[in-house]
């Protein structure tokens, strides 16, 4: 991002600390230490333990996790809340994120229109959220410090005709997954189609505070490296999801359906692109969220979106700083980033989603 447009967004950040629409502050309350992780719940590797760290209120599901200062944010999504942003006949839902301190206890809640998904921090008081991630895209601005809210829709619709999904910033720069974009008619070698519109934007928002605008920043279709077999590859990235930062400082984008994890080095224009099939047990396999270990003490947190539940993991012997984790199809794994080949950790989940790395 260049100099002058980071300068133009810090200022329109001051100017959203003055906008209406905050936070509710919540009694601190804490029944997670008596809830038992679900008796579906196995350990598949030794060394590790598991625990229930918070229960997402009423029937809202959690989604992505962010640890913003000493707290825990947590998108909570009434499941009425239609993905394109539309609700259910007859529902009057309220999708919402939630701050936890770090024994599991409710801070405040924030209410978020739509269907909330990606979660990133800006600055150490400024949190953004994506929501719809389907169609008609909205990013929600919260300043956790005034305690108060902006939302901003796009300029122009996206041109991949779909919504936006999980967010991250590098080097000064935000970049959001262009979720559920529109592609050519199913074929037999790309079953859900296939794509030549952009898999990633930077996002930057615009002086009038009420929009922001979408750049395009990685092409589905972009030439990529093979990581295990280092051949020249055209990606068809049908399904950009859950987004990461990874150890040596890349962009990684998870392609879900698709099975991928694509790394992209110096987004820009001098990128290059790298791609990373997944597997387990010799099958493609989908993941979400894709996390490394830090170094230092730490310990995971894990969102299960079905069971309502935000899972705690320790490793009695420490997380080796480095080794990568996914959450994918009801399994917690671990990923080799060479070969692309996942050992399952936990299994018997519903719907691992969020999932982060907290120091302690």
């Amino acid at each position: 991002m260049a100099p002058k447009k980071l300068a133009c967004i810090v200022g329109l950040i001051s100017t959203l600390a003055a906008c209406g629409g905050g936070g509710s502050v919540s009694a601190p309350t804490n029944a997670a230490a008596s809830i038992a992780v679900p008796a579906s719940v196995a350990a598949a590797l030794p060394g590790y333990k598991i625990s229930v760290f918070a229960q997402i209120p009423g029937k809202l599901r959690p989604d992505d996790l962010l640890m913003h200062g000493n707290n825990l944010f947590v998108i909570a999504q009434d499941n009425n809340n239609n993905p394109d942003g539309t609700a259910v006949a007859g529902t009057s839902p309220q999708s919402e994120v939630i701050e936890y301190d770090k024994n599991g206890n409710i801070v405040r809640t924030f209410n978020v229109p739509g269907h909330p998904d990606g979660l990133m921090e800006y600055d150490s008081h400024t949190v953004w959220v994506s929501t719809n991630e389907d169609a008609s895209p909205m990013l929600i601005v919260i300043d956790t410090t005034a305690n108060t809210q902006q939302t901003l829709t796009p300029d122009v619709p996206p041109i991949h005709g779909g919504g936006l999904d999980d967010m991250k910033m590098l080097n000064g720069v935000v970049y959001a997954a262009a979720s559920n974009p529109n592609l050519s008619a199913a074929t037999a070698t790309a079953p859900n189609g296939v794509s030549s519109v952009p898999s990633v934007y930077s996002v930057t928002l615009n002086p009038d505070h009420q929009t922001f605008h979408l750049t395009p920043a990685l092409m589905g279709n972009a030439t990529a490296t093979n990581i295990p077999t280092n051949t020249q590859v055209t990606l068809n990235m049908t399904d950009p999801d859950s987004m990461a930062i990874d150890p040596s400082g890349n962009l990684v984008v998870d392609s879900q359906q698709d099975s991928e994890l694509v790394f992209v080095a110096n987004p820009g224009a001098n990128q290059s692109v790298s791609v990373l099939p997944l597997t387990l047990y010799g099958n493609a396999w989908p993941v979400d969220d894709t996390r490394w270990a830090p170094s230092g003490n730490s310990f995971m947190l894990l969102a299960d979106n079905s069971a309502q539940l935000v899972y705690r993991i320790d490793a009695t012997a420490g997380f080796t700083a480095g080794t990568a984790y996914s959450a994918g199809q009801g399994t917690l794994l671990q990923v080799n980033t060479s070969t692309g080949v996942m050992t399952p950790m936990f299994t018997g989940m519903k719907t691992p989603h969020g999932l982060i790395f907290v120091g302690e």
